[in-house]
């Protein structure tokens, strides 16, 4: 039989497993003409299949789905909502229980600190962290949303 593992050894197995769980998804994505070629075989070579990805050229458009189309040039107007989400909900204070006298933005800030001050473990299912985080970020899409869809029902009303 084997001596029980020591605490040091288990920290080094640890290690040793992140480590090569690293390596592993690094030679899942690595090129075929990478310098220090990370794949395992040249069969593994073989299955893959050669495409080019998914790559834009000068000039494409963006499609949200097949002919409509999604200028890329938006990101004045997604900054503008994203700011225009921020501000108020960092200013406005509120009498929400959740948000304890805070504001939404401040009430999700400190719950992100105090999640970090015991860093290794997450929080919970029930923890409050998890429905201030749908509420903020349901906010800024829908903001981001509405931000967009106005600027382009604007520049379309110009033209």
């Amino acid at each position: 039989p084997l001596p029980p593992l020591q605490p040091r050894s288990t920290k080094k197995m640890q290690r040793a497993l992140v480590v090569l769980a690293m390596a592993a998804s690094a030679a899942a994505f690595a090129p075929a003409s990478a310098p220090l070629s990370l794949r395992s075989s040249r069969a593994a070579a073989a299955v893959r299949p050669a495409s080019a990805g998914l790559t834009m050229k000068t000039g494409d458009k963006f499609e949200m789905a097949p002919g409509v189309g999604l200028p890329l040039g938006q990101s004045g107007v997604m900054a503008l909502g994203f700011v225009g989400w921020v501000i108020p909900t960092l200013l406005i204070k509120s009498d929400i229980p959740l948000y304890k006298g805070a504001s939404l933005t401040g009430a999700f800030a400190s719950s992100i600190g105090g999640l970090l001050q015991q860093f290794p473990v997450g929080p919970g299912v029930s923890d409050p962290f998890w429905l201030l985080c749908f509420i903020w970020h349901s906010g800024l899409f829908a903001t981001l949303i509405f931000a967009s869809v106005g600027y382009n029902g604007y520049a379309k009303k110009t033209e």
